[in-house]
Protein backbone atom coordinates (compact mmCIF):
# COMPACT_ATOMS: atom_id res chain seq x y z
CA UNK A 1 0.00 0.00 0.00
CA UNK A 2 2.75 2.47 0.94
CA UNK A 3 4.75 1.63 -2.17
CA UNK A 4 1.71 2.30 -4.37
CA UNK A 5 1.30 5.70 -2.72
CA UNK A 6 5.00 6.57 -2.97
CA UNK A 7 5.22 5.46 -6.58
CA UNK A 8 2.56 8.04 -7.43
CA UNK A 9 4.33 10.83 -5.59
CA UNK A 10 7.63 9.97 -7.27
CA UNK A 11 6.06 9.56 -10.70
CA UNK A 12 4.39 12.97 -10.47
CA UNK A 13 7.45 14.71 -9.05
CA UNK A 14 9.86 13.97 -11.87
CA UNK A 15 11.22 17.51 -12.10
CA UNK A 16 13.20 18.42 -10.12
CA UNK A 17 14.75 15.04 -9.35
CA UNK A 18 15.42 13.78 -5.85
CA UNK A 19 18.78 12.22 -5.04
CA UNK A 20 18.40 9.43 -2.48
CA UNK A 21 19.76 10.19 0.99
CA UNK A 22 19.95 13.95 0.62
CA UNK A 23 17.81 17.03 0.51
CA UNK A 24 19.59 18.23 -2.63
CA UNK A 25 17.29 18.50 -5.59
CA UNK A 26 18.48 19.14 -9.09
CA UNK A 27 16.74 20.07 -12.29
CA UNK A 28 17.75 17.59 -15.01
CA UNK A 29 16.82 20.13 -17.68
CA UNK A 30 19.49 22.52 -16.40
CA UNK A 31 22.22 19.93 -15.99
CA UNK A 32 23.06 20.90 -12.41
CA UNK A 33 23.49 17.68 -10.48
CA UNK A 34 24.76 18.16 -6.94
CA UNK A 35 25.73 14.48 -6.69
CA UNK A 36 28.31 15.13 -9.43
CA UNK A 37 29.85 18.09 -7.62
CA UNK A 38 27.94 20.71 -9.56
CA UNK A 39 25.76 23.14 -7.65
CA UNK A 40 22.18 22.07 -7.08
CA UNK A 41 19.46 23.92 -5.25
CA UNK A 42 18.72 22.79 -1.72
CA UNK A 43 14.99 22.82 -1.04
CA UNK A 44 13.12 22.10 2.13
CA UNK A 45 9.49 21.04 2.21
CA UNK A 46 8.57 24.60 3.16
CA UNK A 47 10.51 26.26 0.35
CA UNK A 48 9.01 24.07 -2.38
CA UNK A 49 5.66 25.78 -2.33
CA UNK A 50 4.31 29.19 -1.80
CA UNK A 51 1.32 30.20 0.21
CA UNK A 52 -0.66 30.28 -3.05
CA UNK A 53 -0.02 26.58 -3.83
CA UNK A 54 -0.65 25.52 -0.25
CA UNK A 55 -3.92 27.49 -0.19
CA UNK A 56 -5.11 25.83 -3.42
CA UNK A 57 -4.42 22.34 -2.07
CA UNK A 58 -5.97 23.21 1.29
CA UNK A 59 -9.11 24.70 -0.34
CA UNK A 60 -9.58 21.51 -2.36
CA UNK A 61 -9.45 19.29 0.72
CA UNK A 62 -11.74 21.64 2.66
CA UNK A 63 -14.25 21.21 -0.19
CA UNK A 64 -13.76 17.44 0.01
CA UNK A 65 -14.39 17.52 3.79
CA UNK A 66 -17.57 19.53 3.31
CA UNK A 67 -18.95 17.20 0.62
CA UNK A 68 -17.92 14.09 2.56
CA UNK A 69 -19.55 15.34 5.75
CA UNK A 70 -22.79 15.86 3.83
CA UNK A 71 -22.59 12.43 2.14
CA UNK A 72 -22.69 14.25 -1.20
CA UNK A 73 -21.21 11.91 -3.83
CA UNK A 74 -22.19 14.35 -6.59
CA UNK A 75 -19.90 16.99 -5.06
CA UNK A 76 -17.10 14.55 -4.13
CA UNK A 77 -16.53 12.94 -7.53
CA UNK A 78 -15.74 16.18 -9.44
CA UNK A 79 -13.03 16.99 -6.87
CA UNK A 80 -11.04 14.01 -8.20
CA UNK A 81 -9.07 13.62 -11.39
CA UNK A 82 -10.73 11.62 -14.16
CA UNK A 83 -8.59 8.66 -13.10
CA UNK A 84 -8.10 8.34 -9.35
CA UNK A 85 -6.76 5.67 -7.00
CA UNK A 86 -8.12 5.17 -3.50
CA UNK A 87 -6.88 2.73 -0.89
CA UNK A 88 -9.74 2.43 1.59
CA UNK A 89 -9.49 1.86 5.35
CA UNK A 90 -9.58 -1.92 4.81
CA UNK A 91 -6.56 -1.81 2.51
CA UNK A 92 -8.58 -2.43 -0.64
CA UNK A 93 -7.33 -0.62 -3.74
CA UNK A 94 -9.85 1.09 -6.02
CA UNK A 95 -8.85 2.37 -9.46
CA UNK A 96 -11.69 4.61 -10.60
CA UNK A 97 -12.02 6.04 -14.10
CA UNK A 98 -14.61 8.58 -15.15
CA UNK A 99 -17.17 10.62 -13.27
CA UNK A 100 -19.85 7.90 -13.14
CA UNK A 101 -17.38 5.35 -11.70
CA UNK A 102 -16.25 7.80 -9.01
CA UNK A 103 -19.84 8.74 -8.14
CA UNK A 104 -20.79 5.04 -7.93
CA UNK A 105 -17.90 4.41 -5.49
CA UNK A 106 -18.95 7.19 -3.11
CA UNK A 107 -22.68 6.44 -3.44
CA UNK A 108 -22.07 2.77 -2.50
CA UNK A 109 -20.29 3.83 0.68
CA UNK A 110 -22.94 6.34 1.67
CA UNK A 111 -25.74 3.86 0.90
CA UNK A 112 -24.47 1.64 3.75
CA UNK A 113 -24.75 4.29 6.45
CA UNK A 114 -27.53 6.22 8.11
CA UNK A 115 -26.59 9.66 6.78
CA UNK A 116 -28.59 11.56 9.43
CA UNK A 117 -26.17 10.11 12.02
CA UNK A 118 -23.02 10.64 9.90
CA UNK A 119 -21.02 13.56 11.29
CA UNK A 120 -17.30 13.19 10.50
CA UNK A 121 -14.94 15.93 11.68
CA UNK A 122 -12.13 16.80 9.27
CA UNK A 123 -8.95 18.52 10.37
CA UNK A 124 -6.21 19.28 7.86
CA UNK A 125 -3.05 18.34 9.73
CA UNK A 126 -0.34 19.00 7.16
CA UNK A 127 0.13 20.30 3.64
CA UNK A 128 3.40 19.64 1.87
CA UNK A 129 3.88 21.19 -1.55
CA UNK A 130 6.12 18.88 -3.61
CA UNK A 131 6.09 21.07 -6.71
CA UNK A 132 4.03 24.09 -7.68
CA UNK A 133 1.42 21.70 -9.14
CA UNK A 134 1.65 18.74 -6.70
CA UNK A 135 1.00 18.57 -2.98
CA UNK A 136 0.43 15.96 -0.28
CA UNK A 137 -2.31 16.79 2.23
CA UNK A 138 -2.82 14.79 5.41
CA UNK A 139 -6.21 15.09 7.06
CA UNK A 140 -7.56 13.54 10.24
CA UNK A 141 -11.18 12.43 9.94
CA UNK A 142 -12.79 11.63 13.30
CA UNK A 143 -16.07 9.87 13.86
CA UNK A 144 -16.68 10.88 17.49
CA UNK A 145 -20.06 9.14 17.63
CA UNK A 146 -19.11 6.22 15.41
CA UNK A 147 -21.03 5.36 12.26
CA UNK A 148 -24.55 3.94 12.31
CA UNK A 149 -25.15 1.49 9.49
CA UNK A 150 -28.46 0.76 7.84
CA UNK A 151 -29.80 -2.43 9.37
CA UNK A 152 -28.90 -1.42 12.92
CA UNK A 153 -25.18 -2.23 13.18
CA UNK A 154 -22.84 0.45 14.48
CA UNK A 155 -19.11 1.08 14.06
CA UNK A 156 -17.68 2.44 17.34
CA UNK A 157 -15.99 5.88 17.44
CA UNK A 158 -12.64 6.02 15.62
CA UNK A 159 -10.43 8.29 13.56
CA UNK A 160 -8.53 7.95 10.29
CA UNK A 161 -5.70 9.71 8.52
CA UNK A 162 -6.53 10.47 4.89
CA UNK A 163 -3.44 11.19 2.82
CA UNK A 164 -4.21 12.89 -0.48
CA UNK A 165 -1.92 13.49 -3.44
CA UNK A 166 -3.39 16.51 -5.18
CA UNK A 167 -2.43 17.95 -8.55
CA UNK A 168 -3.06 21.25 -10.26
CA UNK A 169 -4.13 20.88 -13.88
CA UNK A 170 -5.16 23.93 -15.89
CA UNK A 171 -5.06 25.97 -12.66
CA UNK A 172 -7.55 23.60 -10.94
CA UNK A 173 -6.49 21.45 -7.97
CA UNK A 174 -7.85 17.86 -8.07
CA UNK A 175 -7.33 14.69 -6.02
CA UNK A 176 -5.19 12.07 -7.74
CA UNK A 177 -4.58 9.55 -4.94
CA UNK A 178 -6.22 8.99 -1.55
CA UNK A 179 -4.90 6.59 1.09
CA UNK A 180 -6.97 5.98 4.24
CA UNK A 181 -5.44 4.51 7.39
CA UNK A 182 -7.40 3.89 10.57
CA UNK A 183 -5.63 5.78 13.31
CA UNK A 184 -7.33 4.54 16.46
CA UNK A 185 -10.60 3.78 18.17
CA UNK A 186 -11.67 6.78 20.24
CA UNK A 187 -13.35 4.92 23.12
Amino acid sequence: MASLFLSHVIAFADTPTVRQGTSRLSDPNKGNDSSLGKPGKTWSHTSLGTTHEEKGARDLIESWCSAYGQSDFERLAPLEMNEVEIVDRFGDWHHLTGLKDRERFWRAGFDMIRSKDFHPKCTIEHVRVIRSDIAVVQTRVSYDHGISLKGGDRIPPFSEIHTFVVMKTDEIWLISVQDIVQERFLR
